[in-house]
């Protein structure tokens, strides 16, 4: 038992020892710490010191004459742990021939150097073996063209300007082996150096992705664009300084070719699947209208050399984003890959056609959490002068990410560094101010773009910023009304104290007072005397914005004088206006009389004013107390509240009474109108009893619609007159509903018919009964169903409620015409006993039946087969019947008799005509029997046809010349000038001048 748990604690001990090992591998920076292998290297140390700036030098040496004392120099560095397959590492080295600043751009090495004049070829050379113990498993070789420009190796660059060579092989590996030697342009006795600073991975272990290096390359670039348009990327280092003051800039200046340019950023390590990066570029504002933010593509991979992920600026830029590149021509956009990836590449690819040099700056690419996200309630804060807020913005990640506060967008202060979530206090504030707030890593540099918070300050009212509409002096017999008003929108309280302890509240009621406060802080008094006159009512402010009100003592104000007055009066308004009324004054801006009479202890003389849209039109009364004033007549159809405001004046006291105007109401006939989709119908098919009627597309407000505008179904049509408010002619409201009839349906849009059948337009089949037939799909003409169909296109609609619908479905009908049997072969002066004849019919068919009268069948003739062989035997009552089960859907069963016309043949063709075909030849161009011969055909006119045995034409001549040598003329089953293959084939030769025709078979040989 002892031995058992001893064992136990051994293979914990083990496993913990493994896992710190996989934890070294995969989790922390590594460097190269161990040489496996070296020569010709001075001071070898230095490239596994850990130091990036101290360097071993590799050696190599072109020797005397014939090689004698040349060298190459080699040194393998060796890592502690094996390194995980597509896990960049990086390689610090530097060549004396400068080779690495043209090896930066790829594909575009060769070109670089070019433009340089420098031969990048065949001077110092060095090459690159990355290995798993003793075995290589990825080489490159700068004395080859074309090296070093796929993700798996490249060179790369850091923001200080030093050259690095990143490796990421598929495989797993722990050396690299790095060779120093001298190409073929080498003078002998020359030296050459590699500087080898040392070797590592990148910094797994740390959370904080920093983009180290940077490479470019291109496709589609020429010498000339190179030189001519200046294309290419200046200053890559730039674009992962951490300057946004500094850009590298990927361009081709003024091209008509398809080409691409782009830059790479290579990060310290791995992200996170949830890791957000942030690209800052430039863009030529001229150049987004011409579309080149399709052109501009983001990518992303692992080391693994394919993309895990890409997408072009107009999808990545939403509408904020895209704003503000069009305005200020740099943004920073968020770049969320959902995977694990340690490089990111920006593309620009060519416009075709464009007058414009090309070209985009990439300011910084660097990776950081999302943009922080402001609360709810710290968004549209707004507080009163003198106080402050406290605002507060979360993280996507609260455990592992922090806030910083700033007071500018760039740069500026930092105002506080504080957790997801945790309250940012402003301080009290006299002014609107705005707050910005980035999010990053804890422990970390970089900063996601911040989010701006905007705090607005309203400022506390005083009394003087409220003015009271106030008369001063009123009769006791009168309400006195006190209006306020201020230029700050708010609500308005009133108090009995100037510090608002004794407040005036709706409908309160002090003995015979009554205090009522409208919802626009109007406060009307009734029941004041003059006994205890004069009075004294306090009015304060409260903002709607921020609920600030004024300071208590320095509310505003109002002094109130009252005297006694028995002035009481009754009065009406008699004018009835029409709906022509309105129409009048609509049309013309006609006037309107109102008319009225008072009693009580009115006087003839009496001033009498009328009160209407704050204006006022002043009467007297005549010797019957009544009055007669004429009113603009849209002022009285516009009133808000449609009444008029009547004042009776005596001396110093009035009496007021509201008087309601009788606005006629609008006529309509019917709510709901209802329409077919087909009619295409506007606002003039609505139907209404008012002459210079219009339409809103509202209640209240509003656009006004043309007449031609289409009526939508469930929309909603407001009908008025111009110039008037709803609240004087109330608008009326028109529902529509469109009925939209679904084109028909078929179970098929193509159908067959017999001719034989005689079919009609209506046989077409459709799945609804109510259809209408047209010839075109649009417009066109209604057919009759009765009238005859023929082969064509058909186009129905369907009816439905009494409409027709928009679309039509279109029927394609095919007629397919009876297709008689047929038969091919001699039918006439077929000789009787001396040779055999074939016929055929249609093939592909089935259940063939083949009968034969006074012949004999020697070969065909079954169920399967579409021919027949027959040796006639007999001179009279001699045929061929065939039968079969056809393709043709509309009569299958095809049967053909056909008379045979035999004679015997020495009778009409004997030795005087010299005719004697010939029917085996081998055409083989070896000079014997090459050519198909009938025996004197040249002696007369003739037509020679040539057959396949399934009945097929493959040769056809006239005046035939002994000359065919199995080379179809006719295309069809084989192409013109292709040579027959062996087999049977049939003759068919016609002579006019005899009157007859040589029918027999031959036999091609190969």
């Amino acid at each position: 038992m002892k031995r058992k748990y001893i064992n136990s604690i051994l293979l914990i001990l083990v496993f913990i020892v493994f896992l710190i090992g996989i934890q070294s591998a995969f989790g922390q920076q590594q460097f190269a710490n161990a040489i496996t292998s070296e020569n010709q290297v001075d001071n070898s140390g230095r490239a596994i010191d850990g130091d990036f700036l101290s360097s071993a030098v590799v050696k190599a040496n072109s020797g005397i004459a014939f090689g004698l004392g040349a060298y190459s120099g080699h040194i393998e560095l060796e890592f502690p742990n094996q390194i995980p397959a597509n896990q960049t590492s990086y390689i610090r080295l530097d060549t004396e021939d400068d080779l690495l600043p043209y090896l930066l751009g790829g594909n575009l090495g060769g070109l670089l150097a070019d433009v340089a004049g420098f031969v990048l070829l065949g001077n110092q050379e060095f090459s690159v073996d990355v290995k798993n113990n003793n075995t290589s498993i990825l080489q490159e070789d700068s004395g080859i063209a074309n090296s070093f420009i796929t993700n798996s190796m490249r060179v790369v660059t850091d923001k200080n300007g030093d050259y690095f060579m990143a490796v990421s092989p598929n495989e797993n590996y722990n050396r690299i082996r790095l060779q120093n030697r001298v190409g073929s342009l080498v003078g002998l006795g020359t030296e050459k150096e590699l500087n080898v600073y040392g070797a590592s991975t990148s910094d797994g272990a740390s959370n904080c992705l920093n983009a180290d290096y940077t490479s470019f390359d291109g496709t589609g670039i020429t010498l000339d664009l190179l030189n001519i348009s200046g294309a290419g990327v200046t200053n890559p280092e730039f674009a992962i300084d951490d300057d946004l003051n500094t850009y590298s800039e990927l361009g081709f200046g003024i091209v008509n070719v398809a080409a691409t340019m782009s830059q790479t950023a290579y990060f310290d390590g791995v992200s996170d699947a949830t890791d957000v990066f942030y690209v800052t570029l430039g863009v030529d504002p001229s150049l987004l209208q011409l579309g080149v933010l399709d052109n501009i593509q983001v990518s992303a991979d692992d080391g693994t050399s394919t993309d895990v992920f890409t997408d072009n600026l107009s999808n990545l830029l939403n509408v904020d984003l895209l704003g503000l590149l069009t305005d200020v021509g740099t943004v920073t956009i968020p770049i969320e890959t959902g995977t694990s990836v340690d490089r990111i590449s920006i593309d620009l690819s060519s416009l075709l056609g464009v007058n414009l040099g090309q070209s985009i700056r990439i300011y910084d690419v660097y990776s950081a959490p999302s943009m922080p996200e402001i609360d709810v309630n710290s968004q549209n804060v707004v507080i009163c002068e003198g106080s402050s807020a406290s605002l507060v913005a979360t993280t996507a990640n609260p455990i592992t990410e922090e806030l910083l506060w700033y007071d500018a967008e760039t740069d500026g202060n930092l105002l506080a560094v504080l957790g997801s979530g945790e309250s940012f206090d402003t301080g009290v504030l006299s002014t609107s101010t705005t707050y910005y707030v980035a999010a990053r890593k804890i422990g970390c540099i970089n900063e996601s773009p911040r989010e701006s918070v905007t705090v607005t300050v309203s400022p506390i009212p005083t009394a003087a910023d409220i003015e009271v509409n106030n008369n001063g002096i009123y009769c006791s017999s009168n309400d006195v009304v006190l209006v306020p008003t201020s230029g700050i929108d708010g609500t308005y309280d009133w108090f009995f104290d100037v510090n608002a302890t004794n407040q005036i509240t709706d409908n309160l009621i002090d003995g015979v007072v009554v205090y009522n406060i409208s919802d626009s802080g109007t406060l009307t008094i009734s029941g004041l005397d003059e006994g205890s006159s004069p009075y004294d009512y306090f009015v304060r402010l409260r903002t709607d914005d921020a609920d600030c009100t004024n300071v208590d003592g320095d509310l505003k104000e109002v002094n109130v004088t009252v005297v006694d007055s028995n002035f009481n009066v009754e009065s009406s308004l008699d004018t009835v206006l029409s709906l022509q009324d309105v129409l009048d004054v609509n049309n013309t801006n006609a006037t309107i009389s109102l008319v009225g009479s008072v009693s009580g202890d009115a006087n003839e003389g009496d001033t009498v004013t009328i009160s209407i849209n704050d204006m006022n039109f002043t009467g007297n009364l005549d010797a019957n107390l009544e009055y007669n004033i004429d009113i603009p007549g849209l002022d009285v159809l516009s009133d808000v509240d449609n009444a008029v405001e009547l004042l009776i004046s005596s001396g110093l006291c009035s009496v007021t009474d509201q008087l309601p105007i009788p606005i006629p109401e609008l006529p309509i006939e019917d709510i709901l109108q209802v329409f077919c989709a087909s009619d295409n119908p506007t606002l003039l098919d609505l139907q209404l009893n008012l002459e210079d009627g219009v339409f809103f597309d509202a209640l209240i407000g509003g656009n006004l619609l043309g007449a031609d505008t289409p009526l939508v179904d469930g929309g909603v049509y407001f009908t008025g007159l111009l110039n008037l408010p709803i609240d004087v002619f109330a608008r009326v409201a028109i529902s529509v509903q469109i009925i939209d009839v679904d084109a028909p349906t078929a179970s098929d849009s193509a159908q067959t018919f017999c001719e034989s059948t005689s079919p009609t337009i209506g046989d077409l089949q459709v799945d609804q009964n109510e259809v209408v037939f047209y010839d075109s799909f649009v417009g066109g003409n209604i057919l009759d169903p009765n009238d005859a169909l023929v082969a064509g296109d058909y186009f129905v609609s369907r009816i439905e409620n009494g409409c027709e619908s928009e679309d039509r479905l279109q029927i394609t009908a095919f007629i397919i015409d009876d297709v008689p049997a047929t038969l091919i072969g001699q039918t006439e002066n077929a000789c009787v006993s001396t040779e055999s004849y074939t016929y055929f019919t249609e093939s592909n068919q089935t259940n063939y039946e083949w009968t034969v009268a006074g012949g004999v069948i020697t070969d065909g003739g079954t169920a399967t087969d579409d021919y027949v062989t027959v040796v006639w035997n007999e001179l009279q009552n001699t045929s061929i019947q065939v039968a079969y089960l056809s393709t043709d859907t509309c009569n299958p069963n095809k049967e053909l008799l056909t008379e045979i016309a035999t004679m015997r043949c020495g009778e009409v063709l004997g030795a005087e005509f010299c005719l004697e075909v010939y029917n085996e030849f081998s055409p083989n161009s070896d000079g014997f029997n090459d050519f198909f011969e009938v025996e004197c055909i040249t002696d007369y006119g003739n037509t020679v046809r040539i057959y396949n045995r399934n009945g097929n034409l493959v040769f056809e001549t006239q005046d035939y010349q002994n000359n065919w040598d199995g080379i179809a003329n006719v295309g069809g089953v084989l192409n013109k000038g292709d040579h027959l293959p062996a087999g049977t084939y049939y003759y068919a030769i016609n002579i006019p001048e005899l009157n007859r025709d040589l029918v027999g078979w031959l036999h091609l040989a190969r």
